[in-house]
């Protein structure tokens, strides 16, 4: 049986995404919430707890609760797939304006990592819920990129799994820089942003199990839509 706990995070999360909450909603206090589910305050607490930790409530000192705009939070130090972490925010993972193609001028962190004579660039974007919210350009060597088709990776939707069916890669390592940059023409056309928007950008450097690399990638979101989580420990 689950932890009770998580029973009233759940059932406040189906209200929330069933529309009974809208963001910015400042949701009731700790104790009428505790006499709703006939819990205590600390079981409600927990509750909030893991919202708060999936970007689902915010709490704002001396304020209250209030439902979060629902964009996607992604902890650091997991190396996931963004279909993944959709999924395990009760979220819809989706795909748009695939392109797989050779490309001429890849930039120097592509070519430096990679270090191939060929380099592709697999480009994507990645919505949840029908929603932009990233536009992804995965630079791969030839010999990983070369059997990928467009449609196959509209079906699958995530590159690590369709790169484990294809080649029996998957990422093991990899290192990543955040950076705040503003929204090009092209990140304008693909997200739906006016240029200059704000953006959340994130390069990822991957290496499989050998230590081999097999991609770099660039992840551009508005900075509404995408959060990074640090949970520290001492």
């Amino acid at each position: 049986m689950r932890p009770a706990y998580q029973r009233v995070a759940d059932s406040l999360r189906a209200d929330i995404e069933a529309g009974r909450w809208q963001p910015a909603t400042k949701l009731p206090s700790e104790h009428t919430l505790a006499q709703t589910f006939e819990v205590s305050r600390t079981t409600i607490r927990q509750a909030l707890d893991v919202l708060e930790s999936a970007n689902v409530i915010r709490r704002q000192q001396g304020k209250g609760t209030f439902v979060a705009a629902q964009g996607v939070s992604h902890v650091l130090g997991d190396l996931k797939s963004f279909t993944d972490t959709l999924r395990e925010l009760g979220k819809q993972p989706g795909i748009r304006d695939v392109s797989v193609a050779i490309d001429d001028d890849p930039p120097a962190d592509a070519t430096t990592f990679l270090r191939g004579s060929r380099i592709w660039c697999v480009e994507r974007v990645r919505t949840a819920d029908g929603r932009a919210f990233c536009r992804m350009q995965s630079w791969l060597p030839d010999a990983l990129a070369a059997g990928i088709a467009e449609d196959e990776l509209l079906a699958r939707q995530s590159l690590y799994a369709l790169l484990a069916d294809l080649s029996d890669e998957r990422p093991a390592e990899a290192t990543e820089v955040i950076r705040a940059e503003a929204a090009s023409a092209e990140d304008s056309v693909a997200l739906g942003v006016p240029k200059d928007t704000p953006l959340l950008s994130i390069y990822r450097w991957t290496s499989n199990h050998r230590g081999a690399p097999i991609e770099f990638v660039r992840s551009a979101s508005p900075g509404d839509r995408y959060e990074y989580v640090i949970r520290l420990k001492q």
